[in-house]
């Protein structure tokens, strides 16, 4: 016999403290370039603290360091990324608390995908109840208004979502009428 599994808690907010795709876009234009600019200052420090780098390896592992310091670890501290910072906003898991740091680095692969990103989070998160890019899917998370409050409480249950000829699995909460 099999026992049931408890049904885990989530949160959900209201559709306006979501933030849509146009704030969402201004954080990423400040975002990657600041990022941009602190990777080519490191990798120029580093240079002229150490001589040549040899290969680009070496700057490669510089460049990804400062990338997660940003974006996963600043982005889930309480100081966030000066996009968010800007644009009042800031991340939040599926039960309203602060994402993991696995689930930040899974949201930030999507990075390779480049500016195409955007163009898919236009698409997608128009159309999604919980305003979540594809990202946010996968990484369990939302991006909400900084001063925003759950608007209620409702079980996390596994969606089926069918894109790009493949079938995933997301865990989600629905709300009543955020």
């Amino acid at each position: 016999m099999v026992a049931d599994q408890p049904t885990q808690t989530g949160v959900y907010y209201h559709r306006k403290d979501y933030l849509g795709v146009t704030r969402r876009l201004l954080i990423d234009l400040i975002d990657i370039p600041v990022a941009l600019a602190l990777s080519g200052l490191t990798v120029v420090v580093t240079r002229s603290l150490l001589g040549e780098i040899e290969g680009p390896g070496v700057a490669f592992l510089l460049c990804g360091t400062v990338w997660i310091a940003y974006f996963v670890l600043l982005k889930r501290s309480r100081f966030r990324t000066l996009g968010y910072v800007t644009l009042g906003a800031r991340i939040v898991d599926l039960k309203g608390g602060q994402p993991s740091i696995v689930s930040l680095l899974a949201r930030l692969c999507f990075a390779f995908v480049g500016p195409l990103n955007a163009l898919i989070d236009l698409f997608w998160i128009t159309g999604d109840d919980n305003r979540q890019a594809i990202r946010d899917k996968f990484a369990g998370t939302y991006v909400v208004r900084l001063h925003a409050s759950p608007a209620g409480s409702g079980p996390i249950r596994v969606r089926t979502y069918m894109f790009w000829g493949m079938t995933f699995l997301f865990r989600e909460v629905r709300g009543g009428a955020p």
